[in-house]
């Protein structure tokens, strides 16, 4: 008997000795070895500061356009911090619009000369990385949401610190906010708490909180191969993950993980394993034990004891047809697994029933053997009243009747008619005969 394919809504047994046809590939994850060439180069420090005034907005001087009409040139009563060293900046701009003075912050401690940020170099390698990869994400998402507001924040204490998760991305749509975060390093726990903690005061509770990982960062995507499914009639291929404990805080607490690749959004659902339970009237035994073994679903976040996460694409572009950042297409492909699930279940349930019901129909009838007789008593002694015994159930089937081969009937000799038998002396001499 061939099983059907893990999430699949059967509709008919395949017969034995033939395939399903070959499932179309899962979306192919790029290997940790590979990075994207559609970065931007790293920007210079020069070029970003965080604004103070602005609850610690990241100010990029490259993409900002509207700085030197919005933003007061100077020092502006300490407005501008290093990201780096914490240090308070001075935003220089060109006297005239004919100058070739490109506009930069420059450090208020620096007197004259080179203007170097005191900050180490691994340090300032670092927060280039960060932010080079938020303003990347930034840019992409400009393209698809031309008519809402981004904007990079970071809590103003942790300039000049080593932070362990890089500045949000904030997204504004009309009354809809959304917190993007996006790991570079391998999350802690506790790191995690904090974050979720300080949106949460910041945003309020109704903000919508993601995380987007790289599909092509080993330390948060641990590819574990597919699965094949078919919701809506048709056989597709998900990839399935291996979740971090990270990313499993982050689903517990409500907040929405996600992996990015080029401009594709994979969201995740659990796969959980199970057996079904045998109802009365179902047999699981024989053939029917390898349809005993299931996986069921748990969306739209998955549940803490999932084995695996299954991951549906959705095409970033979809996200700005609704005024909220919401993947209405990714939940709607959760939802018809589940049908699916239920389906599947329904007929291996009937499957069983059926199999039941043949193994009793050639079940052979049940006899009960006699009662052995009582030993005879020795003299002198009362017999002893036999104890009933419970009469063994045996399976006999009826005795084979004995094939008799009868032989055919002899026929009287007609009348009139002699017949010469056969003796030995009638081969001898007629003088020899007497």
């Amino acid at each position: 008997m061939t099983r059907h394919a893990a999430g699949t809504t059967p509709t008919r047994s395949l017969r034995p000795g033939t395939t399903p046809s070959a499932p179309p590939r899962p979306l192919a994850l790029r290997s940790g070895a590979t990075r994207r060439s559609t970065r931007s180069k790293l920007p210079r420090m020069g070029q970003l500061a965080v604004d103070v005034a602005d609850h610690g907005r990241i100010i990029d001087l490259r993409r900002d356009a509207d700085a030197s009409a919005r933003l007061p040139h100077g020092r502006a009563n300490g407005r501008y911090r290093c990201l780096a060293c914490g240090h308070r900046l001075i935003l220089q701009w060109p006297s005239c619009p004919a100058s070739r003075f490109t506009p930069r912050f420059r450090h208020d401690t620096v007197s004259s000369g080179a203007d170097h940020c005191p900050a180490p170099a691994q340090h300032q390698a670092n927060i280039q990385a960060d932010l080079t990869t938020m303003l990347a994400l930034r840019d992409q998402l400009l393209r698809v949401l031309p008519h809402t507001s981004l904007s990079l924040r970071i809590d103003v204490e942790l300039a000049g610190q080593r932070w362990d998760i890089p500045p949000a991305l904030i997204v504004r749509r009309d009354d809809h906010v959304v917190v993007l975060e996006r790991p570079r390093r391998l999350l802690t726990p506790a790191a995690v708490t904090r974050r979720l903690t300080a949106t949460r005061a910041q945003y309020g509770a109704k903000a919508a909180h993601w995380w987007v990982f790289d599909c092509d960062d080993p330390l948060h995507c641990d590819v574990a191969g597919t699965v094949n499914v078919q919701p809506y009639g048709k056989t597709i291929a998900h990839t399935k993950v291996r979740p971090t404990p990270a990313q499993r805080q982050l689903a517990a607490a409500g907040a929405t993980v996600c992996w990015l690749a080029d401009d594709t959004v994979l969201l995740p659902y659990g796969g959980h394993q199970r057996t079904y339970t045998p109802q009365p009237g179902e047999d699981w035994s024989g053939d029917m034990a390898s349809w005993k073994r299931d996986w069921a679903i748990s969306h739209p976040r998955p549940a803490d004891g999932a084995t695996w996460w299954g991951l549906v694409p959705q095409p970033l572009l979809t996200f700005g047809r609704q005024p909220a950042f919401r993947p209405a297409a990714a939940h709607a492909t959760m939802s018809a697994l589940e049908r699916a699930e239920h389906g599947r279940e329904r007929h291996r349930r009937r499957r069983a029933r059926e199999h039941a019901q043949q193994r009793t129909q050639t079940t052979p009838t049940q006899l009960l053997l006699p009662a052995t007789a009582a030993p005879a008593s020795e003299p002198g002694k009362a017999p002893r009243t036999p104890t009933p015994t419970k009469q063994p159930l045996i399976a006999a089937a009826a005795p084979p009747r004995p094939l008799i081969l009868s032989a055919p009937p002899r026929q009287a000799p007609s009348p009139g008619i002699h017949r010469w038998r056969f003796t030995w002396r009638s081969l001898l001499p007629r003088r020899w005969r007497r």
